[in-house]
């Protein structure tokens, strides 16, 4: 069966109740409120009905705790479901969509029904409440009765016969309405109980009447198990016309073909792999002998290395010495050079001494005769100053040719 998203639309559900819940709710508490009114009415007399004060006030804590119940009482909760029929339509549905198990090409929900209306009605009503109101009544009127006895129980102090029977009439009156409490609490907890297995009777024939009406969307374990087992012979038919086609009198004939064709492959393989490791075999041996070739070369381009290392070195030793002694002159050869150009600086010195000297004996001719001789040896001495000047300049140059020549 194929289920299409909105198929459900139409399942054959309860409408909305026209139960009030409200009005549910004052069914359940409508027999105790008024037996509690007619026990004020008795109080305050105006029915002839004696009732004592704490009698009337552990009654009405009785009726106060069976209001706070009554919320929770299984009447109320079936009401309640029933208002949420809508709700609980479009909750249903998603739920078997989203549970959908496909078997023997049919669509089913592999979810359980019980668990989906478990899940929705776990809020509808506290089970606790309900498990323990048929039990608390009872003990509540106990209870009360012994509080009301303990309350109404007389001093018995009085010292005459008199005095006592009144403290007496008066301990019995009071035990005698003390037991209403009791009498209440009882006819509460069997209220309970007969609303509870009242409203859980109806809410279980909705339950199995949304069961019926759904029972085509949900898979049963028969039902699943059986379905399971007619897909696993199909299959297995199916299973035995392929084996069936397969194993055919021209079997053997392929299956000989088959192995001839694989046969010749493999020739054929083995033949290329021989050939391959015989290739293989050749081009190691070349590679074995170009090996060795390049390890003897690169011993020999080792050695080689190493000597030009040596002489690289030498000659680098050499040229350092070399140089270092080519220093050592050129210092040499500077600080002569040096000493040469001072001494030729002092002849310029003295020459230009002597030019002034001569210059000023021109310039004066008509000095006397004795000025004469002294200015002969004048120019004997500017000639010899001259001479040593000119043996200064051609020892520098010779000097620097030298030098020169050196580097």
């Amino acid at each position: 069966m194929d289920i299409k998203k909105d198929s459900l639309v139409d399942l054959n559900l309860p409408e909305n109740s026209n139960r009030s819940l409200v009005g549910v709710y004052c069914k359940l508490i409508f027999v105790p409120a008024l037996l509690y009114i007619g026990l004020l009415a008795g109080y305050f007399g105006y029915i002839d009905f004696k009732v004592e004060l704490h009698s009337i006030v552990m009654i009405g804590f009785l009726l106060f705790i069976a209001f706070i119940f009554a919320r929770h009482n299984a009447e109320y909760g079936c009401c309640l479901f029933e208002d949420k029929i809508d709700l609980f339509k479009s909750s249903l549905k998603d739920y078997i969509m989203s549970n959908l198990i496909i078997v023997s090409n049919r669509k089913k929900s592999g979810a359980s029904f019980e668990d989906f209306t478990d899940h929705f009605n776990k809020d509808i009503r506290n089970t606790n409440y309900a498990t323990v109101a048929a039990g608390v009544f009872p003990m509540l009127g106990i209870l009360g009765t012994f509080i009301s006895i303990a309350i109404s129980m007389p001093n018995f102090s009085s010292s005459d016969i008199n005095s006592l029977e009144t403290e007496i009439a008066q301990l019995l009156g009071g035990v005698g309405t003390a037991f209403y409490v009791s009498i209440f609490g009882i006819f509460l907890a069997l209220w309970w109980i007969y609303f509870e297995k009242k409203g859980l009777s109806r809410y279980q024939k909705l339950v199995s009447r949304y069961k019926e009406a759904t029972k085509n969307f949900f898979w049963d374990d028969s039902e699943i198990t059986r379905s399971l087992m007619m897909e696993l012979i199909e299959k297995n038919d199916k299973i035995s016309k392929v084996f069936e086609h397969t194993f055919n009198v021209n079997l053997d004939k392929r299956l000989n073909d088959s192995m001839n064709e694989k046969m010749r492959n493999l020739e054929k393989l083995i033949d290329i792999e021989e050939r391959s490791l015989k290739s293989s075999s050749e081009q190691l041996e070349k590679m074995e002998y170009i090996s060795a070739d390049i390890t003897k070369k690169a011993e020999e381009l080792s050695k080689k290395y190493e000597e030009t290392i040596l002489d690289l070195n030498k000659t680098m030793f050499d040229t350092r010495k070399t140089y270092d002694k080519l220093s050592n002159e050129f210092l040499d050869s500077m600080k002569k050079c040096s000493k040469n150009q001072t001494d030729f600086k002092k002849s310029i010195d003295k020459f230009i001494d002597k030019l002034e000297v001569f210059e000023s004996f021109i310039e004066e001719p008509n000095k006397n005769k004795d000025d004469v001789g002294e200015n002969i040896d004048i120019a004997e001495e500017l000639k010899r100053t001259l001479l040593s000047l000119d043996e200064n300049t051609k020892k520098i140059i010779k000097n620097s040719e030298n030098n020169n020549e050196d580097r």
